[in-house]
């Protein structure tokens, strides 16, 4: 049984934490050979969080804190997986497994989710239903494929692969994040500096040019209107920018909106390149591991179809997946959806032929990892530049028309 308790340690500080023991006693004894003084202790619950907010706002803040927590969180299952593939190798019961894996979890959030999914285990749950209650942090694939080693009692080789795919994700992911920090931080600079010159500077000189009373240039006019306006209707462009946000993040998620928003990001200049190949990628890699994990094929594609994470890709899987069922060849089929470069298409054609498609996928996905590596680097190097220029273009604008009435006064006074 899971037990949440509060505690003070011997330094008299309050702990919060969970225990795993057959019985409350036997978890105050735990407790106490850990040098715990109980206060508090209850049998643990899984509770809504959602649900514990007053009012509709409540609920609304409440369900935004737990979904940002959760997809912190998520980024602990690779070290999850790698720990449980390491006991489960060596041996040991699922259920004694996770209670281990439970005391070492640093992230709260992410520790309740696997004390609930112990919990389930213990009622006596297949691992894979224990992580169906979690899928916004175990996605659709880990589920599917933990559910094949628990079929064909390979599981911790299963976890094992998981753990790698995990592993790598993070690992890209944190590459991309990376790579577009800096550019980020010269566009926040940029905003920044742009805003303090208009509600701070600009007025002040403003004052200064219209007490003199004379006619001023139009790129001067044009700045003090648009200072005047920052610095007045301030909160206009807050509503603005907050309303705009609100409508696009609803209007995604209506299928027109999704449907609208996914082909933005296939045709945008510059980011469509890197994403299509990331979709490349998604469905290689995962194709991949689940052939080679002796998953159906058509089932295969159902679960890939919902990774890639794009209407435009889903719906040509779902044809390709279409025209398998009928009697057509992977290479075939792929080849008439049209979102794979003709490159794969020469691979996969040749991985099918000689009945090794499962590992010519993996090896497709290898290809673009660093395909996609290079990518991000080269795309930096190029918005760098352009971020730039645009800086010196707006600052110097505004710098200009700032001092050209006063050049045209040292005109007029010589």
């Amino acid at each position: 049984m899971i037990f949440e308790y509060q505690a003070l340690n011997k330094k008299g500080d309050t702990v919060y934490d969970f225990v795993d023991a057959p019985t409350d006693v036997a978890a105050r004894q735990k407790l106490r050979g850990q040098g715990l003084y109980v206060v508090k202790l209850t049998k643990h619950e899984v509770h809504d969080r959602a649900s514990s907010g007053s009012g509709i706002f409540g609920k609304m803040y409440a369900d935004a804190l737990n979904f940002i927590a959760l997809k912190i969180s998520s980024k602990q299952v690779g070290i999850f997986s790698r720990q449980l593939a390491t006991l489960l190798r060596a041996g040991m019961p699922l259920p004694v497994a996770i209670a281990d894996i439970i005391e070492q979890i640093e992230n709260q959030n992410f520790k309740k989710v696997v004390v609930d999914i112990r919990e389930k285990l213990e009622e006596g749950s297949s691992l894979s239903n224990a992580l169906t209650r979690h899928r916004v942090i175990f996605s659709e694939m880990y589920i599917s494929m933990v559910r094949v080693g628990e079929n064909l009692g390979s599981l911790d080789q299963v976890i094992e692969r998981l753990a790698d795919l995990e592993e790598k994700k993070n690992i890209l992911k944190s590459k991309i994040q990376a790579a577009l920090w800096y550019p980020s931080f010269m566009i926040f600079f940029a905003i920044a500096v742009v805003v303090f010159l208009m509600v701070n500077i600009i007025p002040s000189l403003s004052r200064m040019f219209i007490d003199l009373g004379r006619e001023l240039p139009l790129p001067t006019k044009i700045v003090m209107g648009i200072s005047g306006f920052f610095s007045t209707f301030w909160w206009v462009l807050i509503i603005l920018f907050v309303g705009t946000f609100y409508y696009l993040n609803h209007y995604i998620k209506t299928p027109e909106g999704r449907r609208k928003f996914d082909e933005f990001k296939l045709d945008f200049p510059l980011v469509s390149k890197l994403y299509r190949k990331l979709i490349v990628l998604r469905f290689t890699q995962n194709l991949g591991i689940l052939l080679n994990n002796k998953v159906d094929i058509i089932k295969s594609f159902e679960i890939v179809k919902k990774i890639v994470m794009n209407v435009i890709i889903e719906e040509r899987i779902e044809d390709a997946s279409k025209r398998i069922k009928e009697g057509s060849s992977v290479s075939n089929a792929l080849s008439k959806s049209g979102f794979l470069p003709k490159l794969v298409m020469g691979m996969i054609t040749a991985g099918e032929a000689s009945d090794n498609l499962d590992t010519m996928l993996l090896n497709i996905g290898k290809v673009y990892e660093t395909e996609i590596d290079l990518t991000v680097t080269s795309l930096t190097n190029l918005i760098e530049p352009f971020i730039i220029i645009f800086m010196g273009i707006v600052i110097g604008s505004i710098v200009i028309s700032v001092l050209l009435p006063i050049f045209e006064m040292n005109l007029i006074m010589q």
